[in-house]
């Protein structure tokens, strides 16, 4: 084959590349266009700064969307019970667990803008199993949520809920990592927030 040959082979490929990468282009642009609709969005919270952000970011999104926002927060009794008190309970929940999550859930609304609708809800169990049940019950469009950017091997060995709660929902996730600018820490929550 001739210099001259390959040349026009060449120029033919890439002609036909551009003129199929121009069609690619024109057909994407005629099509119609979808609206994406979002009328409940779940934002599970633990008074983490990752999970205030996440409710910063929920808010903004309904405020665009005009969805629902459902605030949740779990009672692990797990994190809070000791194994010898979950026996001893035999079932029962202590009410100052529930309390305390209806209080700061109460606290946080007072963030939300009044004309977003926005109503609260505590569940006692598995975080990541709840999140799951309760976005299928409410038959939530999205989950927004704090994670705290653990690494593969760390995540792997603690659990993660945010890994939970993407394997085994129906609905996009949002993870939203890092913390609000005005975080001091970790453990600084918005319910003590400006107290000493």
């Amino acid at each position: 084959m001739t210099e001259n040959s390959e040349t026009n082979l060449h120029n033919k490929d890439t002609a036909t590349s551009v003129a199929e990468r121009e069609r690619l282009i024109d057909e994407i642009r005629s099509r119609p266009k979808q609206k994406i609709e979002c009328n409940r969005i779940l934002v599970p919270t633990d008074g983490s700064g990752q999970a205030f952000k996440a409710v910063n970011q929920a808010i903004h999104l309904a405020a665009i969307t005009g969805a629902e926002l459902t605030v949740m927060m779990v009672v692990d009794l797990n994190r809070n019970v000791s194994a010898f008190e979950q026996v001893s309970l035999s079932g029962y929940i202590p009410a100052e667990l529930k309390i305390a999550a209806y209080q700061f859930l109460a606290d946080l609304m007072h963030v939300i803008p009044t004309e977003i609708r926005a109503h609260t809800k505590v569940e006692v169990g598995d975080p990541g199993e709840c999140i799951a049940h309760v976005a299928e019950e409410e038959e939530s469009d999205l989950i927004v949520m704090g994670c705290r950017g653990f690494g593969a091997i760390r995540s792997l060995l603690m659990g993660s809920v945010s890994n939970y709660v993407i394997k085994h929902v129906k609905c996009p996730v949002l993870l939203i990592k890092g913390m609000p600018d005005d975080w001091d820490d970790e453990e600084n929550y918005i319910v003590g927030k400006g107290e000493k």
